[in-house]
């Protein structure tokens, strides 16, 4: 079989036809650099070039979504350690109708516009990039601050719901004029994150009452736009039948540790699935066993249809001779 180009073989991978061999993405956070869009858009390049990787996933801080609304942040000392909202944007159920329509072109979402350009600036159309952006209920979520004070937006899901959907309105309005911005900076599509589709936060009503409406507008506004449209479903104990059928290309999820394998996952779509790489595995195990697991994982569900990818991202001190590892994986599935 000839030798596919980068484009190629992604877009062979989303339309589950014949691959010359499974593509890989990988992907960091870079927790020093992230605020700087020309030195983040550097490290992003260099780990693609690193591994010589066919899908690249952009990875600004998590936190940037909710910056220019106000939230106050705690910056860490390396690249491994999260950042912190340490004061919530969201303090009662009337501000989440105070919340004010954001100008996508200003501030922190203006930063990682630049760093979108510089990316594209760098490849030169060589490879297919996804911007992350998060679900509405996912910014609300963190709009109500750190990992404690957050879970306060299930209060307010079952207490004011009124107040939050309003919030949500606004947000789901800003997301989507965020991402036809990114598209127009030079992103080629999206990793529409939620940490939300859990049963272990809220029930399967409320999700499809607060999180589904929400996450379609987004993501049936980047239909015809966006080239390739990654949905990571964060978390474990799942939702994964109600996001199933969601408008997007492939799926990414923790197949090891949320309840659903990649196996259940195929029972449950037809569109391609993006894993297989579990991030303990990447940062504790030993080059055979990223090399085992990854090889189980193509076997498990074929060569067709898949990316090589990690479960989320990449811990920091992940060895780089595991990555390597991953890397030479998809390089046994070559039939060129």
């Amino acid at each position: 079989m000839k030798e596919m180009n980068k484009w190629e073989r992604v877009e062979a991978a989303l339309s589950r036809t014949e691959v010359d061999r499974v593509p890989i993405s990988l992907w960091k956070h870079y927790h020093l650099q992230d605020r700087a869009p020309k030195q983040l858009a550097e490290v992003t390049l260099a780990l693609y070039h690193q591994f010589d990787l066919d899908l690249i996933k952009l990875t600004p801080s998590g936190l940037y979504p909710i910056q220019d609304w106000g939230a106050t942040i705690q910056f860490g000392a390396d690249d491994d350690f999260l950042p912190l909202a340490v004061r919530p944007v969201i303090g009662s159920a009337g501000d989440w109708e105070a919340l004010p329509h954001l100008d996508v072109g200003k501030g922190a979402l203006r930063r990682e516009l630049d760093m979108i350009r510089y990316v594209s600036q760098g490849l030169q159309g060589e490879a297919p990039t996804m911007m992350t952006i998060f679900s509405p209920l996912n910014i609300a979520y963190k709009l109500c601050g750190d990992k404690v004070s957050g879970e306060l937006v299930i209060d307010y899901m079952r207490q004011s719901p009124r107040e939050l959907h309003a919030g949500l309105a606004v947000i789901t309005d800003v997301v989507r004029d965020y991402a036809a911005a990114c598209l127009e900076a030079g992103a080629s599509g999206f990793f529409f994150a939620t940490q939300m589709a859990s049963r272990d936060l809220m029930t399967p009503e409320e999700f499809q009452e607060f999180g589904v409406p929400y996450d379609l507008r987004v993501l049936e506004s980047l239909v015809g736009k966006s080239r390739v449209t990654m949905l990571h479903v964060c978390k474990q104990n799942l939702m994964f039948d109600l996001v199933c059928g969601y408008p997007v290309d492939v799926f990414n999820w923790a197949a090891q540790t949320s309840g659903t394998s990649l196996s259940d996952a195929r029972q449950l779509t037809d569109k391609p699935l993006a894993g297989g790489l579990s991030l303990n595995t990447l940062l504790r195990g030993s080059e055979e066993d990223v090399l085992d697991e990854a090889r189980r994982a193509m076997a498990e569900i074929g060569r067709n249809g898949f990316i090589l990818a990690p479960d989320c991202v990449v811990r920091g001190p992940s060895p780089d001779a595991n990555l390597a590892a991953a890397r030479q994986a998809v390089e046994e599935t070559s039939i060129v």
